[in-house]
C-alpha cells in the first residue's frame, strides 16, 4: 500500500478541493499526534531569499528509524510542482516505508503548498472548467479568467507569485537542513522532485551524502512542447506495444486509429459521464488529456487501449476510473503553485499560439490539443514577471552519486530525461526500465537498490533484479 501511496503522491494533479492551513503548526498529525517516533515543526524563511523582508513557514516531519544505525537521513521531495507531503494518507505510508528501517526520514511541504503557506489554490476551479462543455477555444478564455482571479487573491493576501519556484524553494530546504542539524542527507525526487533535489544538490554540496532522481524532470525551454513530445512519444509506445502483443493485438485490432476517430468524433458529440454524484462532460481535448493521465498508471497498457474502447464505444466506466485518480488525490495539488513555478522557468516567450500551433502539427497523435496545459500555457506571458533566462537552465557540473530511474513508457518524463540529468554528473547511473507509468513500477525491487546505494553509493550495485530496458 505504501508503495501506490508514493506514486500518487508523486503523480499528484488536479484534484478538487484544497487543503487548509492547520490552525497550529503540527494539528495535522491526527493519528501520529504525540508518537514519541515522530517529530513536527516549522521554520520561517524569508518569502525572497535575496530580499529578506517578508517571511512564510515551511513545516516538516522528521519520522525516526525504527533501527537506528546512523545511516544519513532522507529528505524526500514531492512532485508537482504543486504535490502536497504532509497529508493523512502520506504519512501514513511514509511511516511503513522500508526505506525508515534504519535512517531518519525527513518530509516537508514546500513553499506556497498544503502546511507551508499555501497559494490560493485555483485547482478546483480548473477541474470545474474540465468537467464543463467547452471547447479548446473556450476553455483558453475561462483558463484566463480563473487566472487572473487568482493572481489578484494571492497579491490581496501579500503574496509575491514570483517567489514561488525551485531556487527559493531549495534556498527554503538549505534552512531546513541547518535547522535539523544532521551533518550531510540522502536527497530523494520523484517527477518535479527532482529538479528541485537537483538544484538543492547544486546549492548545498557540502550537505548531500548521495542523490536519488525518480522520473527526472530537468530544466528546460518550456512545460508544454515537452510535455506534448513526451506524450506523443509514450503513446506511439503503447500503439507499438498492443501491435506485438498478440492478446493486445487480438482485443483492439485497430488501435491507434481508433482512437484518433473517437476524438475526432467528440469534437462534435461530446459525451456525459458521472463521477461521484457529478456530471463530466467529455469532449476532445478532455479525452487527450484523459488517456495522458491514465498514461501516468504502472498498468498503462492495459488501462489506456480500455479508455480508448471506452471512448469509441463512448461508455463510462474507464473514463470514471481515470477521473477517479483525479478525485482520489483531493487536496494534494497546489496548480497556482504549479503556474508559478514552470512560469519562472519552464516558459518561453517566443511560443506563441503559432508556435504552438505548428507544433502540434509536427506530432502525432493530437487529432485535438491537450486540455489544460495548452489553455494555460497560452496565458502564462502576464502570470508574474520572474522569467529565469534561457542559458541559466542548467544544472551545474556535480561529483556527487546519483541514482536515476526513468520508464520506458513514461509520458511525462522520458528516458532521454535521464540522459539530459546525466550531462553534468559524472558519478552518475542512469536505469530505464521497461516499465510503465510515470514513477511506478516494481517498487520493492526498486527500493533495495536505492537502499543500498545510500548505503555505499560509491560501490559497484546489485541490480539483478531490476527489469530493465536494453536499446
Amino acid at each position: 500500500m505504501w508503495s501506490v501511496h508514493l506514486i500518487l503522491v508523486w503523480l499528484s494533479w488536479f484534484s478538487l478541493g484544497s487543503v487548509e492551513q492547520p490552525s497550529k503548526p503540527c494539528s495535522f498529525l491526527g493519528e501520529f499526534q504525540g508518537n514519541p517516533s515522530i517529530e513536527c515543526g516549522q521554520i520561517e524563511v524569508p518569502e525572497d531569499h535575496h530580499s529578506p523582508q517578508g517571511t512564510i513557514q515551511i513545516t516538516y516531519v522528521v519520522l525516526k528509524a525504527k533501527d537506528p544505525q546512523g545511516a544519513h537521513p532522507l529528505i524526500y521531495f514531492t512532485g508537482g510542482p504543486g504535490g502536497a507531503t504532509l497529508t493523512a494518507g502520506s504519512l501514513r505510508n511514509w511511516y511503513e516505508n522500508p526505506l525508515r528501517e534504519n535512517r531518519d526520514l525527513v518530509l516537508f511541504d514546500q513553499r506556497g503548498i498544503n502546511h507551508s503557506s499555501a497559494l490560493p489554490n485555483m485547482e478546483g476551479d480548473i477541474f470545474e472548467i474540465m468537467a464543463s462543455d467547452a471547447d479548446i477555444d473556450e476553455e483558453r478564455q475561462q483558463m484566463a479568467h480563473i487566472m487572473r482571479q487568482y493572481k489578484q487573491k494571492a497579491k490581496d493576501q501579500g503574496m509575491d507569485l514570483a517567489n514561488y519556484n525551485s531556487f527559493q524553494n531549495a534556498h527554503d530546504v538549505g534552512a531546513l537542513m541547518r535547522h535539523l542539524g544532521y551533518k550531510q542527507y540522502n536527497l530523494m525526487g520523484g517527477s518535479y522532485g527532482t529538479r528541485l533535489a537537483r538544484v538543492v544538490q547544486d546549492l548545498y554540496p557540502e550537505y548531500v551524502h548521495s542523490v536519488i532522481l525518480n522520473s527526472p524532470n530537468p530544466l528546460g525551454d518550456d512545460f508544454l512542447v515537452s510535455r506534448l513530445k513526451s506524450y506523443s512519444l509514450a503513446l506511439s509506445r503503447i500503439f507499438e506495444y498492443c501491435d506485438q502483443q498478440p492478446h493486445c493485438k487480438e482485443q483492439y485490432p485497430t488501435l491507434s486509429a481508433d482512437y484518433v476517430e473517437a476524438v475526432e468524433v467528440l469534437k462534435e458529440e461530446p459525451y456525459t459521464v458521472t463521477i461521484q454524484d457529478r456530471p463530466f462532460i467529455v469532449n476532445a481535448q478532455d479525452a487527450v488529456y484523459l488517456l495522458r493521465r491514465a498514461l501516468y498508471g504502472t498498468g498503462s497498457r492495459k488501462t489506456a487501449p480500455a479508455l480508448i474502447q471506452a471512448f469509441k464505444n463512448r461508455t463510462s466506466e474507464a473514463i470514471e476510473d481515470v477521473l477517479s485518480m483525479e478525485l482520489d488525490l483531493i487536496g494534494d495539488y497546489n496548480s497556482t503553485m504549479w503556474i508559478s513555478v514552470e512560469r519562472h522557468e519552464m516558459f518561453n516567450p517566443e511560443y506563441v499560439s503559432e508556435v504552438v500551433d505548428s507544433v502540434y502539427k509536427t506530432l502525432p497523435w493530437f487529432p485535438e490539443k491537450l486540455g489544460v496545459f495548452t489553455s494555460i500555457y497560452l496565458e502564462l506571458e502576464d502570470w508574474h514577471d520572474n522569467l529565469l533566462p534561457m542559458d541559466q537552465r542548467t544544472f551545474k557540473p556535480s561529483d556527487i552519486p546519483t541514482l536515476i530511474f526513468a520508464n520506458r513508457y513514461d509520458p511525462v518524463t522520458p528516458p532521454i530525461n535521464g540522459k539530459i540529468m546525466l550531462e553534468q554528473l559524472s558519478q552518475a547511473q542512469l536505469f530505464v526500465m521497461d516499465e510503465g507509468g510515470h514513477g511506478g513500477g516494481d517498487w520493492e525491487c526498486r527500493l533495495k537498490v536505492m537502499t543500498n546505494f545510500m548505503k555505499a553509493p560509491h560501490e559497484m550495485l546489485d541490480t539483478s533484479c531490476l527489469n530493465l530496458y536494453h536499446e
